[in-house]
Order: structure tokens, then C-alpha cells, then sequence
């Protein structure tokens, strides 16, 4: 096991504040906090980690690397697929498409874009489903899951299956399901909102751009469908020193240098339950209290009464997290100006969120 404790000293000192030096990401938009984590905590949530099968712990604190752990065979330079963690990069995506006037807002009709859902016969209710539904998942969509659903579906183009095949279950905006169609049709959406503007991108290009040039951000591998068009929801492979960047732009609420990669009032929107689930907002999960957990993931809905959600049982409700199978997890913690990094490479024996941030809290 490879242990890293890059600000050891500081680790000690329970009282002391983290002074900036050569970070990830300069000119923090949230104040620095005094450290909260101990070497005791971060050494316990890895060996929880390893003993689950994971590849990695990274926690970052006040835009430093302040924790890096490899175990079962990784190192830094180990990239995992994060599976539906990835969906959290269409966020930040979907607010950079506002902000650009490729989209107009969350209350856009889908049918607009595609124009096929007009034909009320053919797509009944559709023309009824706007980009708020989506992105909260709560657009009522079939999620046909042999169809669509991992690296290599029975649908060989997954964004002309979700135009023409998705059947509408429930009425749009009543109720929550976790699944992937919501994820390929916004991918087909901004693929011809993209088209509209005369911009040559397909949504990942136009991800790659204008969201992970400016952060630095490189991936290792993202997988395609046989027609070509990139996995939205679960296609990324990734280190987690890359990964992190990606989750101190959301801490940062879309700084980045001294600059403003997407507005703040776009990102801080994300943060804010979208739909009929408390726990979810534009594409990320909350830690609010009530809210619902992903589906067939390790995740557990919090006991009735608790003070946060089922991210974590116990606070910390302003926790946002990326989460994918294989137990694969990103948590953005404001209030401790903190990052953390938990990969996988698959599902080998049981995770909980709440355990593992317990250890790592306390």
C-alpha cells in the first residue's frame, strides 16, 4: 500500500489552517478552513477503501492534495471507468450551454430540438418533456436497459434508439427514476442544439473544450456506441489527479485561475434539488435530508429523522457527489473547502458512503 501524506505536519496540529502552496487550482473562490481531517480518519476511510476493493483515496483541502492513497495494485497513474459518476461532468456541460446561448434554459422543450416527439401519435406526451425533466430525471421516460444501458448495448446508436424507440411510463416532472435514457437523449439534445449554433462538436468535443482545456483535465479513455457517438453517461476512465480537477471546479463554483470557466449563478444552480427528489439537483447528488439514492447502487436511503442524507447519515448536507457503479465516488464538501476521491475498479464486496465518510469525518 502506497501512502502519500503530503501535508503531514499540518496533519498533526489539529488547530492549525493549511497555507496554499503550489495547488491544483490558484485563486480559491471559498475561504481556507482549518483542517478537519486527521491522519488517523484518512488512513482508517483507505483501509476501508482496500479492504472493498478499491484502487484509490485522494482528499484535497483548500485546492492541495493534502492525501493520496494506491492499494490493490494502483497507482497514480491508474485510470478507472467511473461508470455513472461521469454523468456529473454534463452538469457543469448543461450550464456552460446556457451560458453560451446554445440552450435557453432548463424550461426548453426537448421537441423543439427533436422535432420528432411532435407527432403525437407516434410520440405521445413527449412534446411535454423540457430540459428541467431531464436533467432531474423525472422526464417520464422508458430507460431500456438491454438497449442502452453499458459498453456494448443491443442498440447500435443509442441516439437515434432514444429518438425513436423510448417509450413515456409517467407523466413528465412526477416522479423520480434513475436511469440512462434521460442521459442519451440530453446527449442527442445538445448534439443538435450544437449543430443549430454551426458549431462542428459532438457533445463530448464540446465537453473536452470548453470545460476540460481550461482545467487541465485529461481523460485515459471514453467508449463510444458502434454508430460513434460518445457514452453520456457512463463512458470516462480517468486518474483521480485528474478527476479532482474536475470536482474543485464545482467547490469553486466554476472558477478556475482567477477566471470564471462558467458564471457562478449557472453553477450554484446545480446544487439545487431540480425535481421531486431532494437529493438530486442538475445531474449531481445531494446529501439533503429525504432525498432518494441511485438505484442499484451501494448507496442507502438515510433513517427517518437524520440530520443529513443518505450520502452521509450524519450532516454535512451541503455534500454534492459523482457516483458510479463499482462504488467509483466523488465528494465536494463546501463547508470544509474539500475534495475527495474514492475509485474502484468494480464491484467486489460492499461500500457504504456513510461508513467511509464516517471514518474520514470524524
Amino acid at each position: 500500500m502506497k501512502n502519500i501524506f503530503l501535508l503531514m505536519a499540518l496533519c498533526v496540529a489539529v488547530a492549525l489552517t493549511i497555507v496554499s502552496g503550489k495547488a491544483l487550482a490558484e485563486n480559491e473562490v471559498t475561504e481556507n478552513v482549518t483542517l478537519t481531517f486527521t491522519p488517523e480518519g484518512l488512513q482508517k476511510a483507505a483501509q476501508y477503501s482496500a479492504q472493498r476493493g478499491g484502487s484509490a483515496v485522494l482528499v484535497m483541502q483548500n485546492g492541495e492534495i493534502i492525501f493520496e492513497d494506491y492499494h490493490n495494485g494502483a497507482d497514480e497513474n491508474t485510470a478507472t471507468q467511473i461508470h455513472s459518476a461521469t454523468k456529473g461532468f454534463w452538469a457543469v456541460a448543461t450550464a456552460a450551454a446556457i451560458e453560451d446561448g446554445i440552450i435557453t434554459g432548463y424550461n426548453e422543450v426537448i421537441a423543439d430540438t427533436i422535432t420528432e416527439w411532435k407527432n403525437i401519435t407516434l410520440h405521445p406526451g413527449k412534446k411535454q418533456i423540457t430540459l428541467s425533466h431531464l436533467v432531474s430525471l423525472t422526464s417520464g421516460l422508458s430507460q431500456d436497459i438491454a438497449f442502452i444501458q453499458g459498453e456494448k448495448p443491443l442498440a447500435r446508436n443509442i441516439y437515434r434508439y432514444v429518438v425513436n424507440n423510448l417509450r413515456l411510463n409517467f407523466m413528465p416532472g412526477t416522479r423520480f427514476v434513475y436511469g440512462p435514457s434521460h442521459y442519451y437523449t440530453f446527449g442527442e439534445f445538445l448534439r443538435r442544439k450544437l449543430r443549430q449554433q454551426g458549431i462542428d462538436q459532438d457533445p463530448l468535443e464540446y465537453l473536452e473544450e470548453r470545460i476540460f482545456k481550461p482545467i487541465g483535465l485529461e481523460y485515459q479513455k471514453w467508449i463510444y456506441d458502434e454508430a460513434g457517438n460518445p457514452h453520456i453517461p457512463n463512458g470516462c476512465y480517468i486518474t483521480p489527479r485528474n478527476w479532482v480537477k474536475f470536482g474543485q471546479l464545482l467547490l469553486q463554483k466554476g472558477a478556475w485561475n482567477g477566471k470564471q470557466i462558467v458564471a457562478r449563478d449557472l453553477m450554484e444552480a446545480l446544487f439545487v434539488p431540480q425535481g421531486v427528489n431532494a437529493g438530486h439537483g442538475v445531474f449531481l447528488w445531494l446529501n439533503r435530508p429525504g432525498g432518494e439514492p441511485p438505484a442499484g447502487q451501494a448507496a442507502r436511503k438515510a433513517p427517518e429523522n437524520a440530520a443529513g442524507g443518505f450520502i452521509f447519515h450524519d450532516g454535512y448536507t451541503d455534500i454534492i457527489a459523482c457516483m458510479g457503479a463499482g462504488t467509483n465516488r466523488m465528494y465536494i464538501i463546501p463547508s470544509l473547502n474539500a475534495v475527495v476521491v474514492r475509485q474502484s475498479p468494480g464491484d467486489k464486496s460492499y461500500f457504504s458512503d456513510h461508513d467511509f465518510l464516517a471514518l474520514l469525518l470524524k
